[in-house]
């Protein structure tokens, strides 16, 4: 085993990525609401309910992306669990030393879209707001996405657009600010 985890260093990275996401949970359950960075502009975007789809699919596209390019590209998945390591890191610091929160609006329906929002709502205080860690692991999962050999422009496209998708839906479904 010892000589496995030797020759496969990178696999370790993979440990590092789960205790950051349990790190998050801890940090989120403290619930500190200290500062509040609403803008002006914020209050003039829309609650778009149907914008909790590609803020749930985000989940999907950064694990499959960690999955492909644990597979296909040993290189590039190091460079990218290191960024996102990094960022994550960064984020968790200042979620302590700076802790920041959202206002979220009461949401009535009881459409699929509504519901996930109560999902959401119920399973992720509202707080550690700034940085995104949606728009953080978009950007840097579309990042290596572009930078997979090989990778076509369909696929090049649909990332792009979709991480547009998934930094919108952070402000329209009211889990950040646009400062965020």
């Amino acid at each position: 085993m010892m000589k496995f985890l030797r020759e496969n260093k990178y696999l370790l990275l993979i440990p590092v990525l789960v205790i950051l996401k349990i790190l998050y949970v801890i940090i989120n359950s403290l619930d500190m609401r200290i500062h509040h960075l609403i803008s002006h502009f914020d209050n003039y975007i829309p609650f778009i309910k149907w914008m909790v789809i590609p803020y749930v699919l985000w989940y999907f596209y950064i694990w499959s992306t960690l999955l492909y390019l644990l597979i296909k590209d040993i290189k590039l998945f190091v460079t990218h669990s290191l960024a996102v390591i990094l960022g994550q890191t960064i984020s968790l610091i200042i979620f302590l030393l700076y802790p920041t929160y959202v206002i979220r609006p009461e949401i009535v329906g009881n459409d699929i879209f509504s519901k996930l929002i109560i999902l959401i709502y119920s399973n992720d205080n509202p707080v550690n707001v700034f940085p995104s860690i949606h728009v953080l692991q978009t950007v840097l999962t579309h990042i290596a996405i572009i930078n997979i050999k090989g990778i076509k422009k369909p696929i090049k496209y649909f990332s792009y657009i979709f991480s547009i998708l998934v930094v919108l839906s952070t402000i329209t479904i009211k889990q950040h600010y646009v400062i965020d």
